[in-house]
């Protein structure tokens, strides 16, 4: 849609204040244009016209509460967009506030679905539970079957996430005989969902398989568009039950059912049937029919993997994966598919970093218009206040600027940690300790094919927790200690000679909930093993040591190496290494510490490496 230009916004804000000064208000009809036009304004000005709305709905009683209700949906949608959930979920609420006898308009229901959203994102279930309470009052479930479905689907996740399985079966149940009594078109769903619930919830495998299977008896009177869901999950159910030529059957009927009907979305009938197609290879590799399997992959393959989601291409790469271990004689297959893998994650990868640079962008430029809008806006403003408002006015001004000096200088350095972050994850997965392990793994195909196996799928699994740890700013501190624990397994078995490890925690233990960046301690360990051990005659040890403070986490990585003091083995600082010391000293003001054990006593050896590491409570806090 095309933006109103600033001069308008200066426009509107500067009738809409004159209207004020002279007691005359905006009318509904021109409240309600504003409210139907919103889309079209920058979200940068959105905020501005929504509140000086708001002063004019305050100011005039008599305007109807549907203004007030949209005005503040309105206001949270812009809290939304912005990330600022809980602000979003307040204004949400407060647009509910104002329907009072009944639900009238689609547009109401919208109010109570987002403020549920809001309210659930943040883990305050005893509103949500209230918030459904009010919205089922003002419902009626002869008529509005559709808003009542809502509302039912909403008690059963927020009864599921306190646990409490009893209210959630009861909400569901509720679900399915309002459908069954008002609302035939929507009760094939409910039934699905409901049986669902009862195989993965309360594991009441049998009725969840009468359900299903009093569907499939009736088949001719359920709607095409349900039988492909319907026959997915039976199959489903039958695989966990090792039943796979069950399995297999319904997943063929299952994809025969979704070719034959035509989704409105052709997102979704493209996710049903890769999702088929994945499923019946799946379970061909089960019943070691790869020919099978192979055609079915080949199928998900033409639908374009790059249409898919993440997580659908995650699963997708996963299946070509195992397919290729398990049908492969020597490691090129395997090797191949671990590299379309890494591919794809350097692509993931660029796409994001592209994305949140081109959003530092964007907000750069958005602040300059903004500030030219609020210089226009203030000139406009001289010319209608006196002298006293003049110097307010150019307070205001003067602390706005600061303001947006301070947005400059923060931009700059997210967008140069950013940048920073971004080279040292390209620089984390070793290139030669990857050529090492496959050359290693090529070798052992032909000695020991069962021990290359074992080291192969190390090797994956070390593989897919790098690719998952990478693609997020703060990863679980449990999750980088393990893909940490599983590197040194690896080396273990690659190096000739073996080396020890040990980690120890003070004041913390190593499952504590807490979120720290990745890959900060991987570089370090590495040196010690490529560099420290090197023609060392003793058995080299690691020993990482974590303890919990204030602020921050104090990590102390220490080995029995070399160490610095011979001027022939003396490590140079990689790239990744560099980079990790500036990036701790950024974000906790304090330098990276390494120290040559042989300086602080004649027959000590070895490195010990100090630094603090930033986290947070949560993955997004």
């Amino acid at each position: 849609m095309r933006r109103l230009s600033p001069f308008f916004l200066c426009a509107l804000l500067c009738f809409a204040s004159c209207q004020q000064k002279e007691n005359k208000l905006l009318t509904v009809d021109e409240i309600h244009s504003v409210h139907q036009r919103i889309d079209s304004i920058s979200e940068d000005s959105v905020f501005l016209v929504l509140k000086q709305l708001e002063d004019d709905l305050i100011n005039k009683p008599s305007l109807p509460d549907s203004l007030r209700a949209e005005n503040n949906y309105l206001l949270g949608k812009h809290y939304e967009r912005l990330t600022k959930i809980d602000s979003a979920g307040l204004f949400y609420y407060n647009a509910t506030e104002y329907i009072k006898d009944s639900i009238t308009k689609e547009r109401e229901g919208y109010y109570f679905a987002s403020a549920w959203s809001a309210y659930y994102r943040l883990g305050l279930y005893a509103d949500c539970l209230t918030l459904c309470k009010k919205f089922k009052s003002l419902l009626d479930p002869k008529t509005q079957t559709k808003s009542f479905s809502w509302a039912h689907y909403w008690e059963q996740v927020t009864y599921q996430q306190l646990g409490d399985m009893v209210n959630a079966e009861k909400a569901i149940a509720e679900q399915v005989a309002v459908a069954r009594k008002y609302d035939t078109i929507n009760l094939y769903s409910a039934l699905i969902s409901q049986s669902e619930f009862k195989y993965y919830r309360l594991g009441n495998k049998k009725e969840a398989y009468g359900i299903l299977e009093n569907l499939i008896a009736n088949e001719h009177k359920v709607p095409k568009r349900y039988l492909s869901s319907i026959y997915t999950n039976y199959g489903v159910y039958e695989y966990y039950a090792g039943d796979y030529r069950s399995a297999l059957s319904n997943y063929l009927k299952a994809q025969k059912a979704a070719k034959a009907y035509a989704f409105e979305d052709p997102a979704e009938q493209l996710n049903n049937l890769a999702n088929g197609y994945s499923n019946i290879a799946e379970v061909y590799m089960d019943l070691n029919d790869h020919g099978s399997a192979r055609k079915y992959l080949d199928s998900v393959r033409s639908l374009g993997i790059e249409n898919f989601d993440r997580g659908k291409q995650k699963n997708i790469l996963n299946y070509e994966l195992r397919y290729a271990m398990e049908t492969s004689k020597d490691s090129k297959n395997v090797t191949s598919i671990i590299e379309e893998i890494n591919a794809h994650q350097d692509e993931l990868y660029q796409q994001k970093t592209e994305k949140e640079l081109l959003a530092l962008t964007k907000a750069n430029e958005k602040e300059k218009v903004l500030l030219i809008q609020q210089q226009n806006a203030q000139i406009e403003n001289l010319k209608l206040q006196n002298r006293s408002t003049i110097l307010l006015v150019s307070i205001a001004l003067l602390g706005i600027i600061g303001f947006l000096f301070y947005q400059r200088r923060k931009l700059k350095f997210e967008k140069q940690n950013l940048q920073n972050q971004q080279r040292l994850l390209r620089s984390q997965m070793n290139p030669h300790f990857t050529f090492n392990t496959l050359y290693a793994i090529q070798n052992q195909i032909k000695k020991e094919p069962e021990a290359a196996t074992n080291y192969l799928l190390k090797f994956s699994r070390l593989l897919r927790l790098f690719l998952e740890n990478s693609l997020g700013d703060y990863v679980a501190l449990e999750k980088e200690v393990e893909s940490l624990k599983k590197y040194m397994d690896l080396q273990l078995l690659r190096v000739q000679k073996p080396f020890q490890y040990e980690f120890s925690y003070e004041n913390m233990e190593e499952d504590e909930l807490l979120f720290i960046p990745p890959m900060l301690l991987q570089p370090f360990v590495e040196n010690s093993i490529e560099h420290g051990f090197s023609d060392i005659e003793h058995t080299g040890k690691i020993t990482i040591t974590l303890a919990l403070q204030n602020k921050f986490i104090a990590c102390t990585i220490e080995d029995n190496g070399k160490g610095l003091s011979h001027k022939a083995n003396d490590q140079k600082h990689s790239v990744s290494t560099q980079l990790i010391a500036k990036f701790i000293k950024k974000s906790t003001k304090k330098d990276l510490e390494i120290i040559d054990k042989g300086t602080l006593d004649s027959e000590g050896s070895g490195l010990l490496i100090r630094f603090l590491i930033p986290f947070k409570l949560t993955e997004h806090d």
